[in-house]
């Protein structure tokens, strides 16, 4: 089977989707995936086996080009996850045998596509929704399973650290609203430090210069036992640190989801985020949060005020008591 799946996301929406490309793969085993998504989102598919040609477009700069590509590829399926107008319309105009989109699409594109996936999910995670989608395209039914990015095609790191005696915290967000202050951070590594649940704490940023210098701070505030990766880590190579660590520490982002899908053991620290839609998926991990719900009568401008204020009221004692938890549990 050569099937299609159109999904313009960041890193955090491609990793959902790997879940359900998982559970195709269980059943069709040689199938040919051809994944469209984002370009810079390619990282995240990275590990995951079933797919066979990643494509990075995008979509406002016009997709004609594309899709003469893909029609030339002559697809039995295609599926479009998400709600991107542009993914709608390349797998509708795909000439796939079967095409198929989730939720109603423009009333032009109906005639094009053979399903649409409406109805209620049960669980709103991302994850949940994708596979739906994929199962309900592709007509199987399964619980959806973890994430999938593969031991095989995890890279090594080659920082100096030994496999399950270091944590690994990674403190950056794409929305500033999302990042604890480090001075919390580097007070649950010091209690980590000091309980001897780990010897080293390696901090993870990003390639952009504000989490460079958010790691380095936070690693100063630390002491020797403190590393940074300074950004210079890939995808494939974050995910192995992560899977070799004691426990992973974050907030909600893109590689809060890579360590759920690495099967590490997390924390994960959430302010005013889409928890129901982002919470680690599967494996054993503790969250940290606060109520995100709106008060009664509450004006949006004080609402949007509250929120950007949101994670202030998370204490470092609240992620420390949640990593004492997650280690207990998954001591050997």
């Amino acid at each position: 089977m050569r099937l299609l799946v159109v999904k313009f996301s960041g890193l955090r929406g491609a990793l959902a989707a790997t879940a359900g490309l998982r559970s195709v793969r269980d059943r069709h085993p040689s199938a040919h995936v051809t994944f469209v998504t984002l370009p810079g989102s390619e990282p995240a598919l990275e590990g995951c086996p079933a797919i066979v040609d990643v494509v990075g477009a995008d979509p406002q700069a016009g997709t004609f080009s594309l899709l003469a590509h893909l029609r030339r590829q002559r697809f039995d399926a295609a599926v479009a996850l998400g709600s991107h107008p542009a993914a709608v319309r390349l797998v509708a105009l795909s000439g796939a045998k079967l095409r198929v989109c989730a939720g109603q699409p423009a009333w032009w594109v109906r005639p094009f596509l053979h399903r649409k996936v409406v109805g209620s999910i049960v669980d709103p995670h991302e994850v949940a929704r994708d596979h739906e989608v994929l199962a309900r395209a592709l007509g199987f039914h399964a619980e959806a399973p973890a994430m999938w990015f593969a031991p095989s095609r995890m890279q090594e790191h080659g920082l100096l650290v030994e496999e399950g005696r270091y944590a690994v915290i990674h403190p950056g967000s794409r929305r500033p609203e999302r990042i604890l202050e480090i001075d919390k951070w580097a007070a649950v590594a010091r209690t980590l430090l000091a309980s001897r649940a780990v010897e080293r704490i390696v901090v993870s940023a990003g390639p952009t210069g504000a989490e460079r210098i958010m790691a380095e701070a936070i690693c100063g505030l630390i002491g020797p036992a403190a590393m940074s990766t300074r950004g210079r880590l890939r995808f494939s190579q974050l995910a192995r640190l992560i899977k070799e660590s004691r426990l992973f520490l974050g907030s909600d982002s893109s590689v809060l989801q890579l360590a759920a899908a690495a099967g590490a053991p997390i924390v994960g620290v959430f302010g005013p985020s889409d928890y129901a839609r982002a919470r680690p998926w599967g494996g054993v991990h503790r969250v940290v949060r606060v109520d995100t719900s709106r008060y009664e009568g509450e004006p949006q401008a004080d609402y949007l005020a509250r929120m950007d204020r949101a994670l202030a009221r998370i204490t470092a004692l609240q992620v420390e008591q949640a990593a004492e938890e997650v280690l207990r549990i998954t001591a050997p």
